[in-house]
């Protein structure tokens, strides 16, 4: 029996990672884009980096070439009312898996039936290279690079629009019958 190669990972393999690919690969498209195999080769062989991650944006350090280039995402915060809404339906949902950041695919439906999808269509993205093309290549295999990382963690989606699982996570972690240890009075409990 030969030994087989091992295969690099699919892009888009969840719901989560596929909401950033149709960013560059809509499904509306006509036509190829000469450019995707080139961006998922920078991807696939870690030229783009995602160097920044936090609340509302992304720096991505894409190296194409001899050139370092650094694409940039701002992505728009859930509004308070967006973020309770989000934070009920993840607490209606089961917590395992959170811990090692994994979501369950029934979650991403949801949040997109209530129009709260983890990747808004207003992402605004920008890089230092002189491509007249939008995307550039660089934001395009930065797309790539983030698909992958939300592929493996989805709670990456929901952190970068400003919603804390923790906040979810807390009611919802113990069953009705257990309490949370700081609530005992151990005064009152060892008498």
């Amino acid at each position: 029996m030969m030994a087989s190669t091992p295969q690099p990972p699919p892009f888009g393999a969840t719901p989560w990672g596929k909401e950033w690919l149709r960013r560059v690969e809509p499904i509306t498209a006509t036509r190829p884009n000469p450019m995707l195999p080139r961006a998922r080769s920078l991807a696939r062989s870690e030229s783009a980096i995602v160097d920044t991650n936090t609340i509302g944006s992304l720096r991505c350090m894409v190296s194409a070439g001899k050139k370092m280039e650094t694409a940039t995402f701002t992505v728009p915060r859930y509004s308070a009312a967006h973020k309770r809404a989000a934070l009920r339906i993840v607490a209606s949902h089961p917590t395992h898996g959170r811990g090692s950041g994994d979501l369950p695919d029934a979650l991403h439906a949801e949040l997109v039936s209530g129009g709260l999808a983890p990747v808004p269509m207003d992402v605004d993205t920008a890089c230092t290279c002189s491509s007249r093309t939008d995307p550039c290549v660089h934001v395009t295999a930065a797309t790539y690079a983030i698909s992958l990382i939300v592929d493996q963690s989805p709670t990456t989606a929901l952190a970068i629009r400003g919603l804390d699982l923790a906040e979810a996570a807390a009611s919802t972690d113990f069953p009705a019958r257990w309490m949370h240890i700081e609530s005992v009075d151990a005064a009152a409990f060892y008498g």
